[in-house]
């Protein structure tokens, strides 16, 4: 897979980005090609090799025709994390930096609910944060428009998720029996 400078691309760890340059160097095993990119959000430039693109990870910018995908998946009834703070860790970390979107926002559903059912401790905050700020700044791009409107769509999406799953939530057992 080859990137073109210019190209807004994705890292599953710094998120959305712009290749700025192609390099050159010569190391000890002789010379190595390296992507150059920017990642505006945090002011930050990582050379990454061209040769280990895709073991990274880093892959174009989503097209806009999977974004209702992603919108899908923000809709879906929230699921319950696991109460276990280092479990519940693991299985968020390994959705945010999958790189994938519809991962990404699988994670977003389901820290806001826990943030709505429960709480959320302060890694969950920042995980939660970070998680929205990937998914926001991916969909503006794909659908080039300001990370305002939507992040107002992505919330609208959420709403409609969480008020599906408190819908659940209150609806009585119609048996009657006690469900344990």
């Amino acid at each position: 897979m080859g990137f073109m400078i210019g190209q807004k691309v994705i890292h599953p760890a710094h998120g959305a980005g712009k290749v700025v340059g192609i390099q050159e160097e010569e190391l000890v095993k002789g010379f190595q090609r390296y992507y150059v990119i920017e990642f505006a959000r945090n002011r930050l430039t990582v050379h990454v090799p061209v040769r280990r693109v895709e073991d990274i990870g880093v892959r174009p910018i989503m097209s806009a025709g999977r974004i209702s995908g992603v919108v899908e998946t923000l809709e879906t009834l929230p699921i319950d994390l696991p109460d276990e703070f280092r479990l519940r860790r693991a299985v968020v970390d390994k959705q945010i930096h999958s790189g994938y979107p519809n991962q990404i926002a699988a994670a977003v559903r389901d820290l806001t609910w826990r943030r709505t059912a429960k709480y959320l401790t302060e890694a969950d905050k920042e995980a939660l944060a970070e998680a929205r700020t990937l998914l926001i700044t991916e969909v503006a791009l794909a659908l080039e428009q300001e990370c305002e409107q939507t992040e107002q769509s992505i919330d609208a999406a959420l709403k409609r998720a969480l008020l599906a799953r408190q819908a659940v939530e209150e609806t009585p057992n119609p048996s009657g029996h006690c469900s344990y």
